[in-house]
């Protein structure tokens, strides 16, 4: 009987040591689904990048276009950039994450885009030269107007085809229509190559956006419709 619980004692030991000496990954994935056809769904607009006081002269505007009978339903967004750095964007918090942990995030954006592919403009292409970011940081992404009157991000956006470090580039608004005088809304798709290593705020929120950084000095509309997230822990490699 002794030599039993002896055993037991001993299988027991090397169990726990074994457990102690290989790292268990219960790494779960979360995904978002954010359908801005039929709901808002908390996401907000926010414009940078541009002389503040001058939003009428930059043409600023946004809409939800939710109407049964809108064909391109979704987040509306438009700009003039005579900045030549206009940047638009939408934002939203992620919640309900374990507090102050970095977390890897991936995204696919999906919007509808006017801009035709191959074309010349005022300071770049008025597709290939508006570039988009997806961005997540632990700070609410808001603009700043600072010392010498421009309104700019709190966050590293990066400069137009460069990211930043809360921000990265997966494209550009162009479209397959190569017709320059002709513009027709076309949807688009884009995703992350790689996920953004972010952390999450004492709460366990941390900050997703999607933007343009536009290099063409005129007018950029676009409807955004589908935001895909995923979210799971950083794991040390």
């Amino acid at each position: 009987m002794w030599r039993r619980k002896v055993l037991l004692a001993f299988i027991v030991v090397q169990l726990t040591y074994s457990a102690m000496g290989k790292p268990h990954h219960h790494d779960t994935f979360l995904n978002f689904d954010f359908d801005l056809r039929s709901s808002r769904d908390g996401w907000q607009v926010g414009f940078a990048d541009y002389r503040a006081d001058q939003e009428s002269f930059y043409e600023l505007a946004w809409a939800y276009q939710d109407e049964c009978t809108n064909l391109n339903r979704g987040f509306f967004i438009s700009g003039d950039n005579h900045s030549d750095d206009l940047f638009m964007f939408i934002k939203r918090p992620v919640c309900n994450l374990e507090p102050s942990t970095l977390y890897e995030v991936e995204a696919w954006v999906e919007f509808w885009s006017k801009a035709p592919t191959g074309c010349a403009g005022v300071g770049g292409d008025p597709g290939a030269s508006v570039f988009v970011k997806f961005g997540a940081a632990e700070e609410e992404p808001s603009p700043v107007i600072e010392n010498d009157g421009m309104v700019r991000m709190n966050v590293d956006i990066g400069h137009q085809a460069i990211g930043g470090a809360d921000a990265v580039v997966i494209g550009n608004i162009a479209t397959s229509i190569t017709d320059c005088h002709n513009e027709q809304y076309e949807l688009k798709e884009l995703e992350t190559l790689a996920p953004i290593i972010t952390r999450s705020d004492p709460k366990g929120t941390l900050w997703i956006f999607v933007g343009t950084d536009s290099g063409f000095e005129g007018e950029t509309s676009l409807i955004y419709t589908q935001v895909r997230v995923q979210v799971h822990k950083h794991e040390c490699r």
